[in-house]
């Protein structure tokens, strides 16, 4: 099975890359008000904001980001369970995932410049305004919310719940959301503009699927004769795994920063998988060449999808959240910053000269930019 069945990144893309062309006069128009766009932040995960004479030492980061379909395993498993035919899993559990990916998928992304996330809020589309009349989903979906906001101690001060009927079916959501965040002091932005030969690659372990591949995996999941109801060798089901709630970053990020590591690049591995670890445009070889054990869920809907390890390791990030790139010297302070985020960090390789590729030495493996 492939990703791009379903997800064409391909022809995906082009539509990206012609916004960023044609939207570039745009990047001068705050300029009247003495306010600039940081140039070295364009195409990076996040975008820093220069308030010139109106800020101070610091940039102003912001992102936006949308959660995919994750709640839709939420949605299947309560529906069964609601019918008499689940193992008697609670609606509002299988719902408390969903606000916290949300979450993870931009404040990562603000913190992946070196931003700390300040603010979040959230777009709760329904094709129904009937689907938050539910008060077991509703309050699973503000639990992960609130959850996400006392991890990452930012503020959430409002939101949009529009009905788009016609757009979205009644029987779902579609989940998105913009943040803020503060660069300070200036220094702290991370760009990529260190990268060289001879640094380290870091691995930082994730909760599981996270929210990336996740149309792959629901496909195989409801190929199964149990479904999102497959029990897994440790007595979770497939679903319960797939919507463990997705790692919030920012607190390992500031951790890292704090303790003076030499930060040259950070890199979400969402969409793209691991080729995301060449996501800046230096002309570098990433060499991987030590692979942690991926979870269980990954194992299980690899091995029965069946997915290819290239296909595996493009689509989703396999255990791997967030990569680190930094010097050898810091390699005791990358471990113990994770380590104060009850995560783990892993040596997964280092880069070398040579063309823009990622290679996975253990799986055979090589990714190039498309």
């Amino acid at each position: 099975m492939k990703y791009s069945d379903i997800v064409d990144y391909d022809k995906l893309d082009p539509f990206k890359e012609e916004c960023i062309k044609r939207f570039q006069k745009s990047l001068t128009f705050p300029n009247k008000r003495g306010i600039s766009i940081v140039p070295e932040s364009i195409g990076l995960t996040a975008v820093a904001i220069d308030l010139g004479k109106l800020g101070g030492d610091f940039y102003i980061a912001f992102g936006v980001e949308g959660l995919g379909t994750k709640n839709m395993i939420a949605e299947a498993m309560s529906d069964l369970e609601r019918i008499g035919k689940g193992i008697g899993l609670e609606e509002r559990a299988l719902f408390s995932g969903v606000g916290q990916c949300e979450m993870a998928m931009t404040l990562n992304d603000l913190s992946a410049i070196g931003a700390t996330p300040i603010a979040f809020e959230p777009i709760v589309a329904t094709g129904s305004s009937d689907y938050l009349t539910n008060r077991n989903r509703s309050a699973g979906i503000i639990d992960g919310f609130e959850r996400g906001a006392q991890i990452t101690g930012v503020a959430i001060p409002g939101g949009e719940t529009p009905t788009l009927r016609g757009i979205v079916s009644p029987n779902t959501i579609d989940l998105a959301g913009g943040s803020l965040g503060i660069i300070a002091p200036k220094s702290r932005l991370i760009t990529g503009n260190g990268l060289e030969e001879g640094l380290l690659i870091y691995g930082i372990s994730s909760s599981g699927i996270m929210s990336n591949g996740v149309s792959l995996a629901r496909k195989i999941a409801e190929k199964q004769e149990n479904g999102y109801f497959t029990k897994l060798p440790s007595g979770r089901t497939l679903g319960e795994a797939l919507l463990s709630p997705c790692t919030l970053y920012s607190p390992f990020v500031d951790s890292l920063l704090e303790s003076g590591v030499d930060v040259r690049f950070l890199s979400p591995i969402t969409g793209h998988g691991w080729a995301k670890i060449m996501r800046h445009k230096t002309s570098l070889r990433y060499v991987v060449d030590n692979l942690p054990v991926p979870q269980e869920e990954f194992r299980f809907i690899q091995a029965v999808g069946p997915v290819e390890d290239e296909e595996a390791y493009r689509a989703w990030n396999m255990g791997v959240g967030m990569v680190v790139i930094a010097p050898e010297r810091d390699r005791i302070k990358v471990g113990q910053s994770a380590k104060n985020c009850s995560l783990t960090s892993y040596v997964l390789g280092y880069t070398e000269k040579g063309e823009r590729e990622v290679v996975i030495g253990p799986k055979n493996i090589t990714y190039k930019p498309r």
